[in-house]
Parts: structure tokens; C-alpha cells; sequence
């Protein structure tokens, strides 16, 4: 796997993460999308990223990446298909802007999902999760390094069940519901769907422009339509 997509993989990550790049491809908006995934603790003393990676993130970026196929990228997203992929980066933050991380170790120990019936989830086990996606996670620590520096070295990828003991999704994009992942006692959340894998509906009152999880426009109270 390292050989076939490795350089699909780095191509997918940096040119959403590219400063100025704004693309979009299957009506989604790969860089509103990156920004929608990712949150930042508030807190002055502390550094902490979370990034969730739903599948459509990968299929938006393969879209709009020339040298893969579309037969690569399913096969690409078959392997992260069955799992719930975060990444963390976390740390104090010093007086003067230093950053001490975070070990892998501590992240694994304090990192849970929580989905919408508040069921809380730990990291998958190397044993538990496939060959391909051990890869995978190896592939990902010098892509972020290069791209981020000593905050991407210190990005930890984390790999969760992509279903609960029902067979429901824990989480979709495009799905109803909430996602949280708490890191220690610090919490983010993801109230579903996202607007940035969502079509944008336009009022039929007023004619403003609205978000795609808007079920009401905002600025004259009409209801709003499917698109």
C-alpha cells in the first residue's frame, strides 16, 4: 500500500491544506470542509487540534486531484471506509508561544468519541484495525510533518469504529446528529450535518442565499426546501 498511495495520499492532504487553495468537486467545499472539521481549544495555556476526517473529506480531494482515478480512490476509501479517523495535537503553551506536546501515549490514554446517543468510544488497538491502515498511519506522520512542522510531527492519528454494536454510523457529514471527541476534559463538537457537504438552498421568500442545514432562512423566517 505504501507504494500505490503514498504519493495519492500526500496529494489528497496538502493541496486542501495549501494557503489559497479553494477548490470544489462533487459540489463540496474541500477547504470550507477542512476548516469544518477541525476545532481548536479556546484556553491561552493550551494547544490542542482536533481533526476529524469523514470519508467525504478523502472523496472531495481525490476529486480534484488529477492523478487519481476513480478507481484508486475507492479503493483508497474502502480501506478507511469501516472506521471513524481523528487527528489530535495537543499541548501546553508557554508564556512565550513554546509548545511542549503531548506523547502518543498520552493522547491514546485520553482521546474518546462520543456519538449522538452519547456512547463513548476508545482508540482501536493496532490489532484491531487492518494491515493497510497501519500503513496508512505510518504514511501520515512524515506527510504532516512536512506540511506542519513540529505541530504535524506531533499529530497523532487515531482510528475508532466507523459503526456502533447496531450497525449505525457513529458519524456521517452528511448524517443528523452530533459528534464530540474529548481530549482529557477539553470537548468539541460536531453538530450534523456539515454545512460544507451540503448544496446551498435558496429562500423562496426573500431569495438570500442560505446554508444547506438550514431548515429556516434566517432573515425572513420562510421555510426552506430540500435545495
Amino acid at each position: 500500500m505504501r507504494n500505490r498511495f503514498f504519493p495519492i495520499v500526500f496529494a489528497a492532504v496538502s493541496l486542501p491544506l495549501a494557503s489559497g487553495s479553494l477548490a470544489v468537486a462533487e459540489d463540496i467545499d474541500v477547504q470550507g470542509l477542512v476548516a469544518e472539521t477541525q476545532k481548536v481549544s479556546e484556553k491561552l495555556d493550551d494547544m490542542t487540534l482536533v481533526w476529524w476526517l469523514p470519508e467525504e473529506f478523502w472523496a472531495a480531494s481525490f476529486a480534484q486531484t488529477p492523478q487519481v482515478t476513480a478507481t484508486q480512490a475507492e479503493q483508497f476509501l474502502k480501506i478507511v471506509r469501516p472506521y471513524t479517523m481523528v487527528a489530535v495535537v495537543t499541548g501546553d503553551m508557554g508564556p512565550f508561544g513554546g509548545v511542549t506536546y503531548k506523547s502518543e501515549s498520552y493522547v491514546r490514554a485520553n482521546v474518546r468519541i462520543v456519538d449522538s446517543q452519547n456512547k463513548s468510544y476508545a482508540p482501536l488497538s493496532e490489532e484491531q484495525i487492518s494491515p493497510d491502515v497501519k500503513n496508512f498511519l505510518e504514511m501520515m506522520k512524515p506527510v504532516m510533518a512536512n506540511l506542519l512542522g513540529p505541530m504535524g510531527k506531533n499529530m497523532h492519528f487515531l482510528v475508532f469504529p466507523g459503526k456502533t454494536a447496531a450497525g449505525a454510523q457513529i458519524a456521517s457529514a452528511k448524517g443528523k446528529g452530533h459528534l464530540q471527541i474529548r481530549v482529557g476534559r477539553r470537548e468539541f463538537k460536531w453538530r450534523l450535518p456539515l454545512d460544507s457537504v451540503l448544496a446551498p438552498k435558496r429562500c423562496p421568500g426573500c431569495k438570500e442565499k442560505c446554508k444547506g442545514s438550514w431548515n429556516f432562512c434566517p432573515w425572513c423566517g420562510q421555510k426552506l426546501g430540500e435545495k
